[in-house]
C-alpha cells in the first residue's frame, strides 16, 4: 500500500488529526543539539537545569496543530527525548574553557562560536585584548609574597576546568584584617552562577534523593 504523505506545509509528525509524538521527536532532535545523560538534558549552552525553556520550543512547534491536551503531549514528548537522546557516557574534557562567545584551549587557542554541546558554559566573553585587572593585582601584591600570586592563578585556575586531578586545595593563613576572606568574596561573584545552578539542581535532586534511599546511601552521597 502506498504510504500516504502530508500536505504541503503539514509536518510529517501530523496527521491532521494527531501527532505522532515519536516522529516530532526524531524530526526535533535533527534541527537540535541536545542530548541526555545522568538525568539531565545537555545543549550547546551546558546543562539543562530548567526544562520550562524545551518545553516552550517544543509547544511553538504544536501550536499550529490545534489538538487537545498539548500539555499532556509535550510532556509525554520530553520523556519520550530523555530515550530517544540518551548516550551513555558524556564526559568533560578537561583542556577547554566554555565561554559565551567560543572556547578557550589551555593552549591559547580560541574558536569562536558554540559547535557542540558541552557540560557547562560560563556566561562570559572571552576577550584577548582586555586590560590588565590593576586594582586587583595590587590587592594581591599587598596580600602576597611575589612567589606566592602565581599558586594562587593557578588554584583558581583548577577552579574554571572539569577536572580534580590537581588535587589542590587552597590554604591562606595570616593574621585578621589583612584582607584574606576578600579572595573567598572575589572568587564567590566569579562562580556565583555555577553556585545558584549547584544549588537549585541540589534542591529539586535532594529530596527526591532522600525518598528513594535509606539514610546510609544519603550520608554516603554527601561524604
Amino acid at each position: 500500500m502506498k504510504k500516504n504523505n502530508p500536505p504541503d506545509g503539514v509536518p510529517v509528525w501530523f496527521d491532521g488529526k494527531n501527532i505522532n509524538e515519536a516522529l516530532f521527536c526524531e524530526e526535533f532532535l535533527q534541527t537540535h543539539k541536545i542530548l541526555f545523560t545522568n538525568g539531565a538534558f545537555f545543549t550547546p549552552e551546558g546543562r539543562v537545569t530548567d526544562e520550562l525553556p524545551l518545553r516552550g520550543e517544543i509547544f511553538e512547534e504544536l501550536k499550529c496543530c490545534a489538538v487537545s491536551n498539548i500539555p499532556r503531549k509535550i510532556s509525554n514528548i520530553v520523556e519520550l527525548m530523555k530515550l530517544a537522546a540518551l548516550v551513555e557516557d558524556f564526559p568533560p574534557k578537561a583542556d577547554r574553557i566554555h565561554l559565551s562567545n567560543g572556547t578557550l584551549f589551555l593552549g591559547g587557542k580560541f574558536v569562536e562560536g558554540k559547535p557542540e554541546i558541552v557540560r557547562n558554559r560560563f556566561p562570559v566573553a572571552y576577550n584577548p585584548g582586555a586590560s590588565q585587572p590593576i586594582l586587583w593585582l595590587k590587592f594581591l601584591d599587598g596580600l602576597l609574597y611575589p612567589e606566592d600570586i602565581p599558586t594562587l592563578q593557578e588554584y583558581i585556575g583548577y577552579c574554571l576546568i572539569p577536572s580534580n586531578k590537581g588535587q589542590r586545595m587552597m590554604v591562606i593563613k595570616g593574621s585578621g584584617g589583612e584582607g584574606k576572606s576578600q579572595i573567598g568574596v572575589v572568587l564567590s561573584r566569579l562562580f556565583f552562577f555555577l553556585l545558584l545552578r549547584i544549588f537549585l539542581l541540589l534542591f529539586w535532586w535532594l529530596p527526591h534523593t532522600m525518598r528513594q534511599h535509606k539514610h546510609g546511601s544519603f550520608f554516603h552521597i554527601l561524604r
